[in-house]
């Protein structure tokens, strides 16, 4: 038992180790007490470093929120309805060739 305690200290001093040679920036957050625990509790758990633990939280936190903001969710037959009404020949009407016409304008300019 005494071996794998020592064993996983070295394995977590080395991942410090490589995170601190790579790492450039600090971030600090306040946190009450019984969260740090908690933290370090569930990191422990996971056989990682509290560090470790919260970056790889608080990044996968980041991408699911980005991800939410960059992919819009439709029902099914909305998108069908939609990829059908895609696939159908247009029909230019005044409003659309004036804003073409517009468009070619500006882009001259540019």
């Amino acid at each position: 038992m005494r071996e794998t305690q020592e064993l996983k200290t070295k394995e977590q001093a080395t991942r410090r180790k490589e995170s601190a040679r790579t790492s450039t920036t600090r971030l600090e957050i306040r946190i009450p007490e019984e969260d740090k625990k908690l933290i370090e509790r569930a990191a422990q758990t996971s056989n990682a470093t509290t560090t470790g633990f919260v970056l790889q939280a608080v990044r996968q936190a980041a991408q699911d929120v980005l991800r939410r903001e960059q992919v819009t969710v439709v029902p099914p037959d909305f998108y069908e309805a939609m990829v059908a009404s895609l696939n159908e020949p247009y029909e230019a009407n005044a409003a659309l060739s004036k804003a073409a016409a517009r468009a070619r304008e500006i882009i001259r300019k540019v």
